[in-house]
């Protein structure tokens, strides 16, 4: 551990040094080398995220005891075994870390520490538009570490400057979607400058260059790009002609006064276009957006709120006055005028409080409206496919949790933290005024309170991570044991004990997280309590009065008001956190109205009047630039069935759900019966379109309902003829309340017969064009035979366009298309198909070997 006063505040950090032995060198590049290590204790203290990074503390190449802290990010993890490496930059003229990689052999030990933890990179839940990563050799590492977690189908932009050489030849992870863009450096404005002029709306940077230039660039993608300051992550991992970092030992010198970096000259970039950037807009702005209408209202509430804390406030304050005045002898007067004028007081902060509460319920009430208009319009507009991208999980907290979030944002969260911010800072003010040696003294605890927050901060820094995947990993486990109940009874405890171990686990980690804390932790409570801030009044208090430098009565405002004063400060990040959560709210909510509509184009005249579904050239892709569907032309002839198949991921389910406008196309058209299906309404679309999809969709309601839902005026009479048609008539008749049994969870139907549902549902909308999920996929045998009679009445007379999983149900379409990466790769009939040798005939015969495993393991379990 160090010594001397670095040490000291290191270890009041909670940090500890580990030894870590050098395994091997390996050079990647003629100034870059791979460090291999290993540390039995390291991983206790750090988790080996991307971009993670560790502390050295290199020997000083001069011999004396002084040891100089560097950062280098992890390269390779190993955590089981302790291993790990990390790249070092060979500058000249060497620094201590050069000088150490160059000469280091394998059996050497040095220390590494993960004390302030380092910033590594989280993959966000919602995937920004691009990744801008912007840097130089040094920062290589830690970007390789954030292009390996990055998918596939997110671009990458890589900018990286360019001071030597042999820059170009250290390796850079591999990415389908990668670019980089090497700039030489001409001077500290040069990276800053490469950057393309285009718009980077919604994409997120990394930028990690040398210090000043770092400023330059994170100036450029502020002002000119737009980037908000949370979607930017700007870090300096080494500056020129100052060292980054501290040093530690006996004598502790000016770390300013450490071996410069040499700059090397390289080419000089082209100059670049004087063109204006684009600003671009982010979702990240979206809160703000929302809220625009209520700027003004809101900021006067705040300023309304700190005038009504003052008011409220000033009560208490007369009253400490009063109890100063009866200590002292005035006349009763006197104690009359301050006591009226504190319950007057006290009774205007309750009315002006109140008045404001209401008037921000009723500025909530009418911007609720609008919103909730807003979004009910928006919602019957977007497409399909944004809920079933969702579920409805992410939907209610949308519709429910957001709004009530957005509700206590609007009329409670910044009257609340203004109050908590002005209170403490009113109450300290005036304390001040009756003797600033006391009040100076209330500030020890919060002081404490604060460096233990920090100490615990960084302490459970690379634990936090741990927490959450432990946290989703034991609520999967855990449902899934509560699931399985049944059959771990029947067949024996191994899944329980499997259970109860990694819960033992679990419960393990916790412990070795938290009983390390749980000094600090008691402390903190204790330095913010009332009676900590009384005993320290008393005890200065008192010693001030008996020599004679205070005045006994002005004790009583400190005992009246300054033992709440730990409290109040604590009741500040409850404010902030309401608003931070009332932000994010409006932040999803803004997002959701910003997504693009499903638009009705003019409708052009029509070039076929009968139900024939046509693609011509469409092409589709989730995500900008990574297609899905790539120019697929294909014709569904009226009354025939064609069924699309194909490998996972091969785009059958895409282009059945284009032909539903789940999504619209990005190139080429979808036509059916002439008509581009862009240029019909919803409800145009769905009276043409049907489909049935492999997951059953039931909504809460009667049995009649879910089979009438797309017409709801139906009669009983067609309803009933419908169910008949599905093979599900007799079943509902043994129902409870027979058609108006209400589903639910305890209705007791059967997947198969749940399907047979949907079947007569689709039967009794009766659409001429109609989208097949193979619904027996998962059926047992007997309703397997049920739904394909019912599915085989369906389909009569109809265009049917069936996404088969199963290949023996799909023999008799009249076309089969072979989807290949979102390519018509094969087409045509069954047999003709399988006569031409190609990808069906393959995937035929491994669906027959498949289906003869199966029959065995049924005969053999007879």
């Amino acid at each position: 551990m160090a010594r001397g006063f670095s040490g000291v505040m290191l270890r009041s950090f909670g940090a500890r040094d580990h030894v870590a032995t050098v395994l091997e060198t390996v050079h990647i590049a003629p100034h870059f080398v791979r460090v291999r290590m290993t540390s039995p204790t390291l991983f206790e203290d750090v988790d080996a995220e991307p971009a993670a990074w560790l502390r050295f503390w290199f020997p000083d190449p001069d011999g004396s005891n002084t040891e100089f802290q560097r950062a280098y990010t992890i390269s390779e993890a190993h955590v089981p075994s302790g291993r790990f490496a990390v790249d070092i930059v060979l500058h000249e003229p060497a620094g201590p870390a050069s000088k150490w990689a160059r000469t280091v052999e394998p059996g050497a030990t040095i220390a590494v520490m993960a004390l302030m933890g380092s910033s590594r990179f989280d993959v966000p839940d919602e995937q920004p538009a691009g990744y801008l990563l912007i840097g130089d050799s040094a920062s290589i590492p830690g970007m390789n570490g954030i292009i390996g977690v990055v998918p596939d189908d997110v671009p990458i932009e890589m900018y990286l400057e360019q001071h030597d050489d042999h820059d170009a030849l250290i390796p850079i992870a591999p990415h389908p979607r990668l670019r980089v863009h090497w700039v030489a450096r001409r001077d500290e404005k040069s990276l800053a400058a490469a950057i393309d002029n285009r718009d980077w709306s919604n994409w997120y940077a990394w930028a990690t260059p040398e210090a000043t230039v770092l400023k330059h660039v994170r100036t450029r993608l502020r002002d000119e790009f737009g980037f908000p300051k949370s979607e930017i992550h700007a870090q300096a991992y080494w500056s020129a002609g100052r060292a980054m970092g501290t040093r530690r030992g006996d004598d502790e010198p000016d770390a300013t006064n450490d071996i410069a970096q040499e700059i090397i000259s390289s080419p000089q970039p082209p100059d670049q276009a004087t063109a204006p950037a684009a600003r671009g807009s982010w979702r990240a702005q979206a809160a703000g957006r929302l809220l625009a209408p209520l700027r003004s209202a809101l900021i006067l509430s705040g300023v309304l709120q700190a005038v009504i804390t003052v008011v409220q406030l000033a009560p208490f304050v007369l009253l400490v006055e009063l109890s100063r005045l009866l200590v002292a002898g005035a006349p009763a007067s006197r104690l009359w005028d301050v006591g009226i004028a504190a319950v007057a007081l006290l009774g205007m902060g309750t009315v002006l409080g109140a008045a404001l509460t209401l008037w921000l319920h009723v500025v909530d009430a009418r911007f609720a409206a609008d919103l909730r208009s807003r979004l009910l319009r928006k919602l019957s507009r977007l497409p399909l496919g944004w809920f079933t991208a969702r579920g409805s999980g992410s939907i209610k907290q949308l519709l429910q949790d957001d709004t009530l979030s957005l509700h206590y944002l609007v009329t409670h969260a910044i009257p609340d933290a203004v109050a908590a911010i002005i209170a403490p800072v009113a109450v300290l003010f005036y304390l001040f005024v009756v003797d600033w040696r006391v009040a100076l003294v209330l500030f020890l605890p919060v002081l404490v309170y604060l460096v233990l927050t920090s100490s615990l901060t960084i302490q459970s820094g690379p634990r936090i991570p741990q927490s959450q995947r432990w946290a989703e990993k034991m609520t999967g486990e855990a449902g899934a044991y509560l699931e399985g109940q049944p059959v771990i009874r029947v067949f024996g405890g191994a899944a329980a004990s499997s259970f109860r171990r990694r819960l033992d686990e679990y419960v393990e980690f916790l412990v070795s997280w938290q009983r390390p804390l749980a000094g600090k932790k008691t402390l903190m409570d204790l330095v913010t309590r009332p009676s900590t801030f009384l005993w320290l009044i008393m005890l200065t208090g008192t010693l001030l009065t008996v020599t004679g430098r205070m005045d006994p009565a002005n004790l009583l405002p400190f005992l009246l008001l300054g033992t709440t004063f730990g409290a109040r400060l604590l009741g500040i990040a409850y404010g902030v956190g309401g608003i931070s959560a009332g932000m994010l709210a409006a932040r999803r909510l803004q997002n959701t109205l910003d997504e693009p509509e499903l638009a009705v184009q003019p409708q052009g005249a029509p070039q076929d009047s009968s139900d024939t579904v046509v693609f011509d050239g469409v092409s589709f892709g989730y995500r900008p630039g990574v297609p899905v569907i790539s120019d697929v032309s294909l014709r569904l002839r009226h009354g025939t069935v064609t069924a699309l198949v194909g490998p996972s991921g091969s785009g059958k389910s895409t282009l059945a759900a284009l032909l539903a406008r789940f999504h619209d196309v990005e190139q080429g058209a979808i036509r059916v019966a002439g008509r581009d299906i862009r240029s019909m309404t919803a409800d145009e679309l769905y009276a043409k379109v049907g489909f049935v999809l492999q997951e059953t969709q039931l909504v809460h309601g009667t049995v009649a309902e879910n089979i009438a839902l797309a017409v709801p005026d139906a009669t009983a009479t067609q309803i009933q003829e419908a169910a008949r048609q599905a093979q599900i008539h007799d079943r509902i008749t043994r129902l409870p309340d027979g058609y108006d049994t209400v589903l639910g969870a305890g209705t007791g139907l059967s997947g198969g017969e749940r399907q047979r549902l949907t079947i007569a549902r689709a039967m009794l909308a009766d659409t001429p064009v109609l989208i097949l999920d193979e619904a027996t996929a998962f059926a047992d045998p007997e309703s397997e035979y049920l739904v394909q009679q019912a599915l085989s009445r369906l389909t009569r007379d109809r265009t049917v366009l069936v996404i088969a999983h199963r290949l023996h149900t799909i023999t008799g379409a009249d076309q089969i298309v072979v989807l290949d990466h979102g390519r018509i790769a094969e087409c045509g009939t069954h047999d003709e198909l399988l006569a031409s040798d190609g990808r069906y005939r393959r995937l035929w015969e491994g669906g027959r070997r498949d289906r003869i495993t199966a029959t065995t393991v049924r005969e053999g379990t007879r």
